[in-house]
């Protein structure tokens, strides 16, 4: 919708927009480019930049910045957001910011102090949209190792808990799914792994969808426990927030940590074999979001796309643990392609571990 949205808008004059996208990378970008193209626009004016809030070239200065930004994110990114912003503006920019109306207030205050003026405010049920203008420059957000030192203001809580008899305390921020507790997924996923006695030795291990770090760092924590070397731990996914969360607290253990971003296996496919110097992976863990199959065409088949991910990710005789809610789970399983021989099955509190060997 934002890419659509921004295209329309740039059509009536030339310029380059800034859309925030919850997707990243290659799936925010291949839309973006789509509409741009509908819409007889250059790539080059239409670029998507995604979570963090606000991270792009170093150098770009935007004509527009659209976002529909969300109020849970916290106080303190909302008022980053709302100076950074302002900051990013080329000279006769504009920022469209769409806000719940409880926070109204709050975002035309913070508006205000960053010195940047309100061009115009609309209405609607339930939100309200607000026009601003350029005010100091700014610099854009910068991912990488160190995020949350450069930003503290992303830091939510510490989240203390035990997964599978292992104490784990994880630093989490704004932005990335999971907060507090790991979640039913991962609890079924690592029950599945210490019965069938699969915490991994040797790497490097691919984590698809690490949320904040629960899983990784239980992962490190229990291969210390037993007396295992560290290994290099990939870990991607289309949450650049959450990616950086998990990076953070999965260095807290031995062990080399790399990053490498994807809107999901496939289309993340090249650069997390580059990652691994274009070898297939011994072990892969993921926790796949699928998106609802009424939003998707007809003959589109995203489990089915999920085994295929695997097999060309996945090493001879390696092993991967899916975690899924039930419904999900049942559906993947259905499609197990030849080639595949289930290892373990774990049901727990609506959720699905499966275990899986490739090549057996």
């Amino acid at each position: 919708v934002l890419g659509i949205c921004a295209a329309a808008a740039l059509a009536a004059r030339g310029g380059t927009a800034l859309v925030r996208a919850q997707d990243r990378d290659e799936l925010a970008r291949l839309c973006t480019r789509f509409n741009a193209e509908k819409n007889g626009l250059s790539p080059a004016q239409l670029e998507t930049h995604a979570e963090p809030l606000l991270a792009g070239p170093p150098d770009a200065r935007w004509d527009l910045i659209l976002t529909n930004i969300p109020a849970k994110a916290g106080r303190p990114v909302l008022e980053d957001f709302v100076r950074r912003s302002a900051g990013l503006l080329a000279p006769g920019g504009r920022v469209v910011l769409v806000a719940v109306r409880s926070l109204a207030d709050f975002f035309r205050e913070q508006i205000h102090a960053a010195g940047a003026e309100i061009a115009a405010e609309e209405p609607g049920a339930g939100h309200q949209v607000f026009v601003y203008g350029p005010a100091a420059e700014a610099a854009p957000i910068r991912a990488g190792a160190g995020f949350q030192e450069r930003y503290s203001f992303y830091g939510r809580a510490r989240a203390d808990c035990l997964l599978e008899d292992i104490p784990l305390g994880i630093e989490t921020i704004h932005g990335a799914s999971g907060f507090d507790d790991p979640g039913g997924a991962v609890r079924a996923a690592a029950k599945l792994i210490r019965r069938l006695d699969w915490l991994p030795g040797e790497g490097p291990l691919l984590i698809h969808e690490p949320g904040q770090g629960f899983f990784p760092c239980w992962l490190r924590a229990g291969a210390r426990r037993a007396g295992l070397e560290p290994e290099t731990m990939v870990l991607s996914g289309r949450n650049i927030l959450a990616l950086e969360a998990a990076r953070h607290n999965a260095a807290t253990f031995p062990g080399e940590t790399l990053v490498s971003p994807a809107a999901d296996l496939r289309l993340g496919g090249p650069s997390l074999l580059e990652a691994n110097a274009g070898r297939r992976y011994p072990f892969i863990a993921a926790f796949p979001e699928p998106v609802p199959q009424r939003s998707l065409p007809k003959e589109t088949d995203q489990f089915a796309a999920l085994w295929e991910d695997l097999a060309a990710l996945l090493a001879e005789n390696g092993r991967c643990i899916i975690g899924l809610n039930s419904a999900g789970a049942e559906r993947f399983d259905r499609k197990k392609p030849a080639g595949f021989t289930r290892q373990g099955d774990i049901k727990r509190n609506g959720f699905r571990a499966l275990a899986f060997i490739m090549g057996k």
